[in-house]
């Protein structure tokens, strides 16, 4: 079965058809920029719509059908707030951004509230999630409880998550690896530009140009805390994309071109 997602100007659906006829088997209206997803086993099985009134809805991804929903904004219908699923969270940033609230997937009991304020977005970290906030700062905080093991006002940003292991950006590109558990920093990276990734599953690479105008590849190795320089190309500008072992640069002369990286 196939998931289309169709968004206009307010107001959207989520359809469900057939991969092999495009049978529709069923459709829901969906407001804009209001669709989470979640996924057990690979597979969307829980669809969580967030309502302009504040209403928060859980849908069963293979029927259509309404599980569940919560009014999250009683008697305030005009302002605006934003949801991101975790896990098996619902987290919730509410009006204000003083605080996070989760929710239980698929039941929508409350859980917890936790007190982190101006939430940019929050993402798996070990055992904890991390919430990263809008001016930089990181809060971890327990999933079960909502409590916050460790916090750092900032400006370091969260910029990727590695089974235990946390990359942070400071100012001018410089990286540096943390622990999730306990925020302490395990290693400096240096100064480098993030490749974009096609696979979030790949390695991290980072690039940065010498003074004889070539750029070198390295790999960023969280776990191990350190980089490990996989090659020096010349004549490139930048601009490049991977999709391990195949990179994709620009290079000085507006052209692109392709390298098989060795690991």
């Amino acid at each position: 079965m196939l998931l289309a997602h169709d968004t206009g100007d307010a107001l959207g659906t989520v359809s469900r058809v057939t991969p092999d006829t495009g049978r529709l088997l069923w459709s829901v209206p969906v407001p804009f920029g209001g669709t989470e997803f979640h996924r057990r086993g690979g597979q969307v099985d829980q669809i969580v719509f967030v309502q302009p009134t504040g209403e928060v809805q859980v849908y069963d991804a293979h029927t259509g059908a309404l599980r569940h929903s919560v009014d999250t904004l009683p008697g305030d219908r005009s302002a605006f707030q934003r949801v991101q699923v975790v896990d098996d969270l619902v987290l919730l940033v509410p009006p204000g951004s003083t605080e996070l609230v989760a929710f239980r997937l698929p039941t929508m009991e409350r859980a917890w509230t936790s007190p982190v304020p101006l939430v940019a977005w929050a993402v798996p970290c070990a055992d904890l999630l991390c919430a990263v906030q809008q001016t930089g700062g990181i809060q971890t905080i327990e999933p079960a409880t909502g409590a916050v093991r460790w916090s750092d006002p900032g400006p370091d940003m969260l910029v990727d998550v590695r089974r235990d292991r946390l990359l942070v950006a400071a100012s001018e590109q410089q990286y540096a690896v943390r622990d999730a558990r306990t925020g302490r920093e395990r290693a400096e990276l240096g100064r480098w530009q993030l490749v974009n990734q096609v696979r979030k599953e790949d390695a991290l690479l980072g690039v940065r140009p010498t003074s004889d105008g070539r750029l070198v590849v390295a790999e960023l190795d969280l776990t191990a805390g350190r980089t490990r320089i996989l090659d020096v190309l010349p004549e490139v500008a930048g601009g490049c994309q991977s999709a391990l072992p195949v990179l994709l640069c620009r290079r000085l002369d507006g052209s692109t071109a392709l390298w098989r990286l060795s690991r």
